[in-house]
């Protein structure tokens, strides 16, 4: 498993052509941020691989019958049902969670994003044939974005019936000034579904965190970005997300991230097929395209993840598959 713990990092750390490097497609507008300084911060800090450090810290906590809570989701007015990147990855995770671990799994989202992971997961389950095996115990519910009720509904999820683990893929926070950004800088706080607001619980109550993100203005990726990433707003807060967790994960796509750790837990557990097929894959961002999901990088309604193809996400998921069903060298 070491091997594959560093292969795994080494997967999720490649930096692809992106669609403005060669499509004629405007670059967004925003701060410039370094990728590889995020990542090298997020492993100064876990100090250990880290799809891999997250997949054993689950294997200690979500065992039979435990509950797992994950959050997803971005909704801006040009984004207004959701992106590419995030939901896929979510619902592969918590399929690989209630199949191989028997959690229960609940994920907090946007009242926008919820009928898309819904049709996600139908589009997963019917790819993979086995949804009878985890669909009945995932629920999907959209949580507040009001700060008050959001504090409220944290605390009755946190402290009337606390889950063993708390995971965030792709879920925008707020900087130190409590302002949520896009990539772009924009302030975008008022759409989103405020789940940063169980993480502070959570820590507090010593409940496992995860935090996977790719740009650093992430849920978990609290203290990685430092103070370069100017926002676009009043705020002069930065894009950087102030939320910190125990075990953050930098991926170039959050999708990549979330699936890194599920084929660690597959490999953990020796039973690749909890790691979904590249054709599943594929299928469940088409659906969701379908269901209004755009990339969120181009914010065109197209099977794209953050400007990259859907032939790359494919060959992503074979890499995986490949590392998982190799012999194991004498």
């Amino acid at each position: 498993m070491a091997a594959l713990a560093e292969t795994l990092d080494s997967l999720i750390k490649l930096q692809p052509p992106v669609a403005w490097d060669s499509r004629g497609i405007p670059r967004p507008p925003g701060p410039r941020l370094s990728f590889e300084r995020l990542y090298r911060a997020a492993r100064g800090r876990v100090g250990a691989p880290l799809a891999d450090a997250a997949a054993r810290a689950l294997l200690a906590h979500a065992g039979r019958g435990r509950r797992v809570i994950l959050t997803t989701g971005l909704v801006t007015p040009h984004i207004p049902r959701g992106e590419t990147d995030g939901p896929p990855g979510t619902l592969a995770l918590a399929r690989a969670l209630i199949v191989g671990l028997k959690a229960r799994v609940l994920i907090l989202t946007e009242p926008q994003v919820v009928p898309v992971l819904e049709t996600g997961a139908a589009a997963l389950a019917a790819a993979e044939g086995d949804g009878d095996a985890w669909q009945p115990r995932l629920t999907v519910r959209s949580f507040p974005s009001d700060p008050r009720r959001a504090a409220a509904a944290s605390h009755g999820l946190i402290a009337v019936r606390p889950p063993t683990a708390l995971i965030s893929i792709e879920k925008l926070g707020p900087n130190g000034r409590g302002v949520v950004h896009t990539m772009r800088g924009e302030d975008v706080t008022r759409h989103q579904a405020r789940t940063d607001a169980l993480f502070g619980l959570a820590m507090r109550r010593d409940i496992l965190t995860v935090g996977i993100g790719d740009r650093g203005n992430e849920i978990g990726m609290g203290g990685l970005l430092g103070s370069r990433a100017r926002c676009a707003c009043p705020c002069r807060g930065g894009i950087a997300c102030a939320v910190e967790v125990r075990y953050p994960v930098v991926a170039f796509t959050s999708n990549w991230g979330a699936h890194a750790v599920t084929a660690a837990l597959a490999g953990h557990l020796g039973r690749p097929r909890l790691l979904h097929r590249a054709e599943s894959e594929a299928r469940m961002l088409r659906e969701m395209v379908r269901a209004g999901v755009v990339d969120g990088a181009t914010r065109q309604r197209v099977p794209t993840v953050d400007g990259t193809g859907l032939a790359l996400q494919v060959a992503f998921l074979c890499m995986l598959h490949a590392l998982l069903e190799a012999p194991a060298r004498p």
